[in-house]
């Protein structure tokens, strides 16, 4: 590459001053003076490179006039060019250039021209005229955007060649040899794919917690067993007495569309394939895998083995991977319901395999997963008095870290306290509905007290920046719940819009009773649905961090998958039904495993202080030295995308 410095002094050197050269070289600069000027005016890539090449030999003439005269010098031509070649960047090679260019320029008054696009030199069977016509015509039979070098490889090897009787050792091309081929005719290969993606990785919170995160992963992960990066085998880990073995069990779910294509696709020049304004009929998977068995499910002898079992002590699931087609007039979109019915099957088929092991059960960072229960301490779910459309919340314990009481008030805390008036309350309108924010607060008398001082005495229920905030928690809620469904097109422009203003922070901890209550430590630490009833079957449950998906190696999984469906999909709802389970199952457990030490990888620069870009630039596999580049040409990349990245993330 050439620097802007080299084009300002390319065009400087336009003005030539004879006066320092000897009489025996204003030849070559009167020739030089009139190619330059005709590069200049040429629109091509080469021009710079063309008008260094010049002005390397008006330099060379130069200086090899002072080296003539100079009396220790016994090698002007070589010392001048070597000279020049150092001054310029380059090396011997270059200056070998620079005296072939005054030669050639003396004889022919131009550059030499350029090799590029030259002939190799070397027979293909494309320079087989019957060869290329029968390539041209498959390509041009095939559907716009269908076109792949597997696909060419295939036809050229089993039908274009055999049909001309070519079947000769060297008879047969590669897909290397394709991809070649399709450039030679002109396709290029492009990205279709559509969307905005916004990378939040060195978001603040995101950053402390991905500390916590990897933090807790590290202390589970002296309890698993680890496999050796190049054979797979397991290494069991050392326990102390009284520890179990721990596995890893991440889950996630994934939509497979009926018209989804492949994502690059090869066309001609300004070519776009249209396509279908639909995704078509929806299909969703959810599913666990882990390192030991890869998919989560029994082996063909251990289903066997079970139906030969009494139907009592029987599994009801063998499997825990569940495919749906939800949809108008089919079945249901997937939720939390259904998600903790294939919960108690999945936590079943563990155990089957693993008996007397801890699972850490590994999700994602949604709003489903993180849903409460219907009883769940959920400030959102009351009313500020009794009654009304409330939920009944479950009995909880007054946190002991509240307010002293003031002299003369009792202390409560540590007391517990029911969410329900009882059956046998004094006042009969109040027997058995749910208490409001105000009567909890109110029997938190040291909360209640404090409340009232910073109100002036004038309490509200909700105060305008909590309502705002919640209306923007909802929007956001919408929103994510319609791009996990694919329905993004159903959105109001009002909720995409509120869920992109910035969130908004009360004045006070004290502003309202709905902001006091949801900020009492039982109300703030109330655990998701999934999560009590995962440690209620002595297992652990993690979640994983915002924008983090290459930490969870059941996304790679559904990647695997998706390559293959959509290079054989036909856009009919019966084929990708048969054909979505068959892509699931062509990923074994190898190379499960190898998606799962891919993740550690990850982790493991994570923890070692590295941000999201310099991540993804250790995790990238080199296959020539050439493209890593020097380490400064490295540090100096890696800053610029972390510019890139932080401009983005300030927008």
């Amino acid at each position: 590459m050439f620097n802007a410095a080299e084009i300002i002094a390319a065009r400087e050197w336009l003005d030539i001053d004879d006066d320092d050269c000897l009489q025996s070289s204003k030849d070559i600069l009167e020739i030089v003076k009139t190619c330059l000027k005709a590069v200049k005016k040429l629109k091509t890539g080469r021009t710079i490179k063309m008008m260094t090449q010049l002005v390397a030999v008006v330099e060379y003439v130069k200086l090899r006039a002072r080296y003539q005269t100079h009396a220790k010098c016994s090698q002007p031509c070589l010392s001048a060019s070597l000279a020049i070649a150092r001054r310029m960047g380059k090396g011997g090679y270059f200056a070998r250039q620079i005296r072939r260019n005054e030669r050639y320029l003396l004889q022919h008054q131009q550059l030499l021209p350029s090799k590029a696009g030259a002939y190799h030199g070397q027979y293909t069977l494309l320079d087989n005229e019957n060869v290329l016509h029968a390539v041209r015509r498959y390509l041009a039979a095939q559907d716009l955007g269908t076109i792949t070098p597997h696909q060419l490889c295939r036809n050229v090897n089993d039908v274009i060649l055999p049909a001309l009787d070519m079947t000769g050792h060297n008879s047969y091309i590669s897909e290397r040899t394709a991809i070649n081929w399709l450039k030679k005719l002109g396709c290029v290969c492009k990205d279709v794919r559509k969307g905005i993606y916004h990378d939040g990785h060195e978001r603040p919170d995101v950053v402390e917690a991905r500390q916590k995160f990897l933090a807790q992963m590290k202390d589970y992960e002296r309890l698993m067993c680890k496999y050796d990066d190049v054979t797979m085998e397991p290494i069991p880990p050392v326990l102390a007495p009284g520890e179990r073995e721990h596995v890893l069990v991440p889950q996630d779910e994934c939509i497979v569309n009926v018209n989804e294509g492949p994502r690059r696709r090869w066309l001609k020049g300004d070519q776009q394939p249209l396509k279908k304004k639909g995704n078509g009929r929806a299909i969703h998977i959810c599913g666990w895998v882990c390192e030991t068995t890869g998919h989560l499910r029994l082996s063909d002898e251990q289903v066997a083995a079970q139906s030969e079992l009494p139907e009592a002590q029987r599994l009801k699931v063998t499997d825990s991977c569940k495919i749906i087609y939800p949809g108008k007039n089919h079945d249901g979109w997937w939720d939390l319901k259904q998600l903790m019915d294939q919960m108690t099957h999945a936590i079943d088929i563990f155990e089957h395999l693993h008996p007397d092991k801890v699972a850490i059960w590994l999700f994602d960072c949604s709003s489903a997963h993180e849903g409460l229960a219907e009883d769940a301490l959920n400030v959102n779910n009351m009313n500020v008095n009794p009654g009304g459309k409330q939920r009944h919340l479950r009995t909880t314990t007054i946190p002991a870290n509240n307010p002293p009481p003031k002299p003369g008030r009792s202390d409560t805390c540590g007391q517990l306290q029911d969410m329900v008036y009882p059956a046998d309350h004094p006042d009969p309108n109040l027997r058995g509905l749910a208490k409001g924010m105000k009567a909890v607060l109110q029997e938190r008398e040291s909360v209640w007290d404090e409340l009232v001082a910073n109100c002036n005495g004038r309490v509200v229920g909700k105060c305008k920046e909590c309502s705002k905030s919640q209306a923007k928690r909802d929007a956001e809620r919408r929103v994510a719940e319609a791009e996990a469904m694919g329905q993004e097109d159903t959105l109001a422009d009002d909720d995409v819009m509120q869920a992109q203003e910035a969130a908004l922070t009360p004045v006070s901890d004290w502003c309202c009773m709905y902001r006091v209550l949801s900020l009492q430590e039982d109300f703030a630490t109330e655990k998701p649905m999934l999560q009590h009833y995962i440690e209620s079957r002595g297992h652990v449950c993690m979640f994983l961090l915002k924008f983090h998906c290459e930490l969870n190696p059941i996304e790679m999984l559904w990647g695997y998958a998706k390559y293959r469906y959509r290079n054989v999909s036909d856009g009919k709802f019966a084929t990708a039904k048969r054909i979505v389970p068959e892509c699931l199952d062509m990923c074994d457990t190898l190379t499960i495993r190898w998606f799962f030490r891919k993740a550690w990888r990850y982790m493991d620069a994570y923890s070692k202080g590295l941000d999201a870009v310099q991540t993804a630039f250790a995790m990238k596999k080199y296959k020539s030295h050439r493209r890593v580049g020097l380490p400064s040409e490295v540090i100096a990349s890696m800053r610029a995308q972390r510019a890139d990245v932080g401009a983005l993330n300030d927008v």
